[in-house]
């Protein structure tokens, strides 16, 4: 499924394929390492912080952006990408007529699950939190070998997260 593809669905499939592939994601034992929608918005920041210039968890998914503007470039992203294009495919192939479809109101929460789940399949991280603060670290996992990978993971997340 290509982006071309993605942006023929209709905001409501989009929401419902986003709400699946997360499920998927899931199921196939990646474990968020996070619990709230803020604590996503600090990791997420932090992972783009690391290639020049901080950027604030508030810019994570900004509310002055349509939430389905983040939806559409988030299965965009994870139906590009080698190792999430299969999960995003099969979820499309499952999803039942529109006329027939429920679909839990999206929230940023999902669109945030969604954004550390797919960097779970490049990146390891590691959170500690001391004296009410939490710090992240993160180093390049399973198939990722080099900083220019890590590189292009920034810049596409960076490109659907910090509009």
């Amino acid at each position: 499924m290509s982006a071309e593809q993605i942006a023929r669905l209709s905001d409501h499939q989009r929401e419902r394929l986003l709400q699946e592939v997360l499920e998927k994601l899931l199921d196939s034992g990646i474990e968020l390492p996070v619990d709230d929608e803020e604590s996503a918005r600090e990791l997420l920041a932090a992972f783009l912080s690391q290639e020049g210039g901080a950027v604030r968890s508030d810019d994570v998914l900004r509310p002055s952006v349509p939430l389905e503007t983040y939806v559409r470039d988030v299965l965009a992203l994870l139906a590009d990408d080698e190792e999430t294009a299969g999960v995003v495919s099969e979820a499309v192939d499952e999803l039942p007529e529109e006329t027939q479809m429920f679909v839990d109101p999206i929230t940023a929460a999902v669109v945030l699950g969604a954004l550390v789940a797919f960097l779970q399949t490049k990146v390891d991280f590691k959170i500690s939190r001391k004296d009410g603060k939490t710090e992240f670290e993160f180093a390049v996992a399973k198939k990722a070998t080099s900083d220019r990978l890590v590189t292009k993971v920034i810049e596409a997340v960076k490109n659907v997260t910090v509009q």
